[in-house]
């Protein structure tokens, strides 16, 4: 099986993503500057009302489409197995549609069933665009996929500035979602069937292999999705939609932190699932040597940018948004901390999945979901004093969840791939808050000096890199050989070698 660095492919994705990223960062930013908070606020609550419904139309066959194709079986069985899947399932939603639009539920939708059908319409055919965007990511055809990505988030971005010039209303950019996820599933199907791969009918044997690996995700794919969208509902529902346009801002700009974790993370999957296919001593220790190597690289990077996200969450947010999204500061730094607590947590269940250990998720994650819904019950009204509340609340609930239990995955990973708990992620965590009580300290000894707000926070930002720096350089002994590493993916002529 063909292999480049795992570090050049990761680059190359996390590069396209980020870019991606920040597109649709810059369209939220139209939406919000044009719309307002309350608007905003209204996008995500529908948002995150599809992303429950969708809960149900997706339960684990995404991940087992990609672990079948990362195996090496036959692309085009893969993808005519998936779409057919997908197919039914849609078929199955479709139908619930049309029970509640008759029932008059749909009427009930906040800003109108319009916007709520728009954007659960471009999550669902964005799911039918992803059955193809896998195969990308299997074969580590990382350019390609980068390049399907940029092209059809590049045209919702145009289309968004279209529709808030001519028609600025919320129906309409809506809209713009699902003729992204449209346009995704007519590229990406359009550029596999030029590299000849073409869907192919799906086998009774080729039904039963993704039903076998999805079966546990019946359960904890469902959780997993509704984990991921009902603190956007229940924030609008619980503290006001002004609140949810805050917890949208932030959530937003913690997913392009949290995005650094997803293009290596994909890519450790699909490697490791290729390692563990036929298990052997050699095999299982050059999955074990893959694992460290990669996870102390990403949390080099992640640490770093956790540390600059913080410091500059304020300035970041006033620029992007404007100064009436200022109370988003505080839930996206606890969001900050969330995403580099994942960046150290998820890889360990990668490890699981891979294996086909998936059922032991499943006791766990349900446990998990009903605390999870506990603490936000708690903290989004505010019930414990002294304590964040509202969207503030809902980001200490979000760390709460990544956080619990986590110690779990370490002893399964160390049970069943002798892989345990990497101590050095304690340096990189100290260094992080050593990082951030400088930043503090130094604005408050440089704000007396008669110096722009902003001048100060990037003066205090540079001592936070600096003692974070000397930090690893004392405490890591493998510091030098990562920013050798990373100079190295960056260097020129290293372009040519990831293409």
């Amino acid at each position: 099986m063909p292999r480049r660095s795992l570090g050049q492919a990761s680059l190359v994705l996390l590069g396209s993503t980020w870019i991606h990223s920040a597109l649709s960062l810059l369209a939220s930013v139209m939406i919000a500057r044009v719309l307002g908070p309350t608007a905003v606020g209204a996008l995500a609550l529908n948002l995150g009302l599809a992303a429950l419904v969708m809960a149900v139309l997706l339960p684990g066959f995404a991940q087992a489409h990609l672990k079948r194709l990362a195996e090496g079986q036959d692309p085009g069985r893969c993808v005519g197995t998936m779409l057919l899947i997908q197919g039914v399932l849609t078929a199955l939603l479709a139908v619930v549609l049309v029970g509640a639009w008759r029932a008059g539920w749909l009427a009930e939708a906040p800003a109108g069933a319009t916007v709520f059908l728009a954007m659960l319409g471009a999550q669902v055919v964005g799911r039918l665009g992803d059955v193809f965007m896998r195969v990308f990511i299997a074969r580590e055809a990382v350019v390609v996929h980068g390049a399907v990505l940029l092209a059809t988030r590049v045209a919702r971005l145009a289309a968004t500035a279209v529709v808030l010039l001519v028609v600025p209303s919320l129906p309409w950019v809506a809209a713009t979602f699902l003729f992204e996820s449209a346009l995704t599933v007519a590229v990406a199907g359009a550029t596999l069937a030029a590299t000849g791969v073409r869907a192919r009918a799906p086998t009774r044997e080729s039904i039963a292999d993704y039903w076998r690996y999805a079966r546990p995700f019946l359960v904890t794919t469902p959780l997993a999705l509704i984990q991921d969208s009902i603190d956007r509902v229940l924030v609008g529902r619980w503290a006001g939609l002004t609140a949810a346009g805050y917890y949208h801002v932030a959530r937003g700009l913690w997913e392009a932190l949290a995005g650094v974790m997803a293009p290596p993370g994909l890519l450790l999957f699909a490697r490791l699932s290729s390692l563990y296919a036929e298990r052997s001593p050699e095999r299982d220790h050059t999955a074990r040597t893959l694992f460290f190597n990669g996870l102390d690289k990403l949390l080099f990077v992640a640490t770093a940018l956790a540390i600059a996200f913080w410091a500059l969450a304020e300035p970041g947010i006033v620029l992007l948004y404007g100064a009436s999204f200022v109370p988003a500061t505080t839930t996206l730094r606890i969001l900050v901390i969330a995403a580099l607590v994942a960046a150290l947590v998820n890889p360990y269940t990668f490890v699981l999945q891979a294996q086909d250990e998936v059922a032991r998720f499943v006791p766990l994650n349900i446990l998990r979901f009903v605390v999870y819904l506990g603490a936000l019950a708690v903290l989004i009204p505010g019930f414990v004093p002294g304590v964040p509340a509202g969207d503030a609340g809902a980001a200490l609930a979000r760390l709460f969840l990544i956080v619990f239990p986590a110690w779990v995955w370490v002893g399964w990973t160390r049970e069943l791939a002798g892989i345990p708990f990497y101590r050095r992620a304690a340096v990189y965590l100290g260094g992080f808050g050593l990082a951030v009580a400088t930043f503090h300290a130094g604005v408050t000894l440089l704000a007396p000096m008669p110096a722009p707000p902003l001048a100060i926070t990037l003066a205090a930002t540079g001592l936070a890199f600096v003692a974070y720096a000397l930090w690893l350089l004392k405490l890591h002994p493998q510091t030098r050989a990562n920013v050798v590493y990373a100079v190295g993916l960056v260097a020129p002529g290293a372009a040519r070698r990831l293409s």
